[in-house]
């Protein structure tokens, strides 16, 4: 079997992508009950991005987390980014997973939105973080620097991808120059390696792991490279409604935090789960790197990124932080 043929195999073997469907089984943690949700619950409807993100919140809905702060959490999935944010502002969706720059870019802009919460973090340990860029066994690049004018595939353009490989070439000792971004599904990035279609590709777990399963070899460490525990993800809510319903906002970040916390400390009951509520074949559960999730925003995260963004030209704005992150 050729390469490209054993990368098509664990696609197919390893990994049941869920895409962006709704997920099919009930995440309520209880039965039915009146319009408002589960008896003498707040019925809320989240989203979150498919993969990981989701996962999080799965996680801790059928663990009863959420139940636990009065919630009824009714959840579905997205493809991230800003494609959450009109059904947040029109009260389609009461909780948004999105990614911090998508986030300050629309705040910036002056979309009535808030920061209600931290979604995934890379780990502390670069050894541990859960993206990387990877290239063919046979390439000549043997480190961030080596990317420097190559071209590099990424799920998302003028996103976090900027910022962290941007990062992660600075802190190999080289001037970003001529780098060339080509978009396209985390999926499809494995097979474009193995034609030559891109020199590089900027990938998150499981397809780091699956990868490396693969033959191809992880030359740097992206977002540990931007900063050790970089918050990537956070939750939204349009502002007004954020306003309006501060008890919503506290039970939400207080079954965040009890999700983070149910993680960090037992992550093996975290993986077993994840091949039902993320389409994860058991072998592979055991064995990607999985995010962090702390609970509560990280400012220096937020402030960094936002920073980056101007500097990149991504924004032209300063971000307020204390206007748009609540605590």
């Amino acid at each position: 079997m050729t390469r490209l043929g054993r990368v098509g195999a664990l696609l197919a073997a390893l990994f049941l992508v869920t895409a962006c469907s709704d997920y099919p089984g009930d995440l309520s943690g209880g039965g039915s009950g009146p319009a408002g949700g589960s008896a003498g619950l707040t019925q809320i409807k989240v989203s979150d991005t498919a993969g990981m993100p989701a996962a999080f919140i799965t996680y801790g809905v059928q663990r009863g987390f959420f139940k636990e702060q009065g919630l009824d959490v009714r959840m579905q999935t997205s493809a991230g980014g800003a494609a959450v944010i009109p059904a947040l502002l029109n009260g389609g969706l009461d909780v948004a997973g999105s990614n911090v720059v998508s986030a300050v870019i629309a705040m910036n802009r002056g979309l009535p939105l808030t920061m209600v919460g931290s979604g995934t973090s890379t780990a502390d340990d670069p050894e541990q973080d859960f993206s990387g860029i990877a290239v063919p066994a046979g390439s000549a690049i043997t480190s961030a620097a080596g990317v420097n004018g190559k071209r590099i595939a990424v799920n998302t353009l003028r996103n976090i991808n900027d910022i962290v490989i941007d990062a992660s070439i600075r802190r190999a000792g080289v001037t970003p120059a001529g780098v060339k971004y080509v978009e396209m599904g985390f999926p499809d990035m494995l097979p474009a390696l193995e034609r030559g279609d891109v020199d590089a590709a900027m990938l998150i777990e499981p397809f780091l792991t699956m990868a490396r399963s693969a033959g191809m070899r992880v030359v740097a460490d992206p977002y540990t490279d931007a900063r050790r525990g970089l918050q990537i993800g956070t939750y939204l809510m349009a502002a007004e409604k954020a306003r309006q319903n501060p008890r919503l906002v506290s039970s939400f970040q207080a079954g965040v935090r009890r999700t983070a916390e149910a993680i960090r400390r037992d992550p093996a009951t975290f993986r077993a789960a994840l091949p039902k509520i993320a389409g994860i074949k058991p072998e592979l559960a055991g064995s990607i790197h999985l995010p962090q999730w702390k609970g509560t925003t990280d400012r220096a995260s937020v402030d960094l990124i936002a920073t980056s963004m101007r500097r990149l030209g991504l924004t032209d704005r300063t971000f307020d932080h204390d206007r748009y992150v609540l605590k």
